[in-house]
């Protein structure tokens, strides 16, 4: 029976960047397999040990940016048959579901399995026989690649207890004996290069390209919500009297708020797909690695990454509606206070000018005294007095009332000439008639 040289399983464990210091991490796995810290460097750690005879463990921690990796190297010494393979995947299964169970060790989010060994000179991979329980064809989905032959054995979404899901990539890769020392070097022991910055970049786009859908949901939903409020709104609103109207004007403010929050999420979300996007393609030009196993993954990160700007597209156009009224609400906003802070200040004037009245009645008595005339009664002087003293916030009122009619609002597209300047200025606040607003509005939420 033909054997292979050096059979191993690599896996890699993706975390989120809250696990970068928390050394729990790794812990579970440590203890499980009895491993020994070897070395500490600035970007993680490194501890190894030995498995029975023949079977030597090592793991590898390692900060990228914001994410920790955890590699762990299971590797089988000299010849061993392909059946020994599934050696491994026991032992990694066993170790990975003590530690997974655990409530206080957190859990990757992302996880790739490389099976690899090395071919003796002469021997090909259809002399041997089906590793991993694949079926008899599994040689026909074999690939050519520079670092060997590869084939993939699954990609799926694996659902967690909690009812999240984590993704799990499971790959098979065949090293010809005399390109050993060249695969090793550039393509499977570098920690920052090679498989592992292609896995790195390719599970962190898959990561965001999953969150896709429901972040263009949540937005599809709040924008929806936003663009029925203005519908109605444009079809009730009483444009020639908007100062009755600002309830329904505050709640599609608030709509707005949730639409401008979930479009944030959204543009964070896309541009974090498309840097992963970039660095996963830069990772397989560096290597020259261009396998037909991503291509249709590739095709599919850029759909999703496509459906999200498209979401957001709309979106905009869709706020520029909104802001007409925000714009509405902010001029109605203004006049009120405006509104309150004369009649303050003429509700404090009222007693004022009662008091000034009287103490010049004061001043004409004292000036009348020893002579022919006399003062009017003291209640004529009061209901003067009175009078003086309301006409005045009457008037002001009067004259605020008037103003009512013409609301400050920043018109879309509105353009104002100044004489002199010789130019348009276009979005500037301008006086607009009620007519004007509606007109605008209306043709905005069509």
């Amino acid at each position: 029976m033909q054997a292979l040289l050096s059979p191993s399983l690599t896996v890699y464990l993706f975390f989120l960047e809250r696990h970068l210091t928390d050394p729990s991490a790794e812990r579970g796995l440590v203890n499980a397999l009895r491993l020994t810290l070897t070395k500490e460097f600035e970007e993680g750690r490194c501890y190894e040990g030995q498995m029975g005879e023949d079977l030597a463990a090592r793991l590898q921690t390692r900060r990228a940016h914001d994410t920790l990796v955890i590699r762990l190297d299971l590797t089988l010494s000299g010849e061993h048959p392909v059946s020994d393979w599934a050696r491994l995947s026991q032992v990694w299964e066993e170790t990975f579901a003590r530690q997974d169970g655990e409530a206080s060790v957190p859990s990757p989010w992302g996880v790739t399995l490389l099976y690899h060994a090395l071919l003796p000179r002469g021997v090909t991979p259809p002399t041997l026989p089906a590793p991993l329980e694949l079926s008899s064809d599994w040689a026909t989905r074999l690939e050519a690649t520079p670092y060997g032959w590869l084939a993939v054995l699954g990609r799926d979404n694996q659902a967690l207890p909690s009812g999240a899901s984590r993704r799990v990539h499971c790959y098979l890769l065949l090293i010809p004996v005399e390109r050993a020392e060249k695969v090793k070097q550039v393509f499977l022991e570098p920690s920052n290069q090679g498989i592992a910055r292609i896995e790195l970049y390719y599970q962190k786009a898959i990561y965001h390209a999953l969150q896709q859908s429901l972040a263009s949901q949540a937005l599809g939903r709040a924008s929806l919500s936003l663009r029925q409020s203005m519908t109605s709104a444009a079809g009730t609103l009483d444009f020639s009297d908007l100062y009755r109207e600002f309830r329904e004007l505050e709640e599609i403010s608030k709509l707005l708020m949730t639409v401008l929050n979930q479009k944030a999420h959204a543009e964070m979300l896309l541009q974090s797909l498309r840097v992963n996007m970039r660095n996963f393609e830069e990772a397989l030009e560096e290597m020259q690695f261009h396998p037909a196993i991503y291509d249709d993954e590739r095709s599919r990160l850029r759909r999703h990454a496509e459906q999200l700007e498209s979401d957001l597209h709309y979106t905009e156009t869709m706020l520029q509606s909104a802001y007409a009224f925000q714009e509405m609400q902010r001029g109605i906003e203004n006049n009120r206070l405006q509104r309150a802070s004369v009649m303050l200040g003429t509700a404090a004037a009222l007693p004022a000018g009662i008091t000034i009245f009287n103490s010049f009645l004061d001043i004409w008595a004292l000036i009348l005294e020893g002579s022919g005339w006399s003062l009017p009664p003291i209640e004529l002087r009061m209901g003067i007095g009175a009078l003086v003293g309301v006409s005045w916030p009457l008037a002001t009122y009067w004259a605020i009332e008037r103003r009512r009619e013409m609301v400050p609002v920043d018109l879309p597209g509105h353009a104002e000439f100044y004489s002199g300047s010789g130019q348009h200025v276009v979005g500037q606040r301008v006086k607009a008639s009620s007519q004007e607003v509606e007109r605008c509005v209306k043709s905005l939420t069509v």
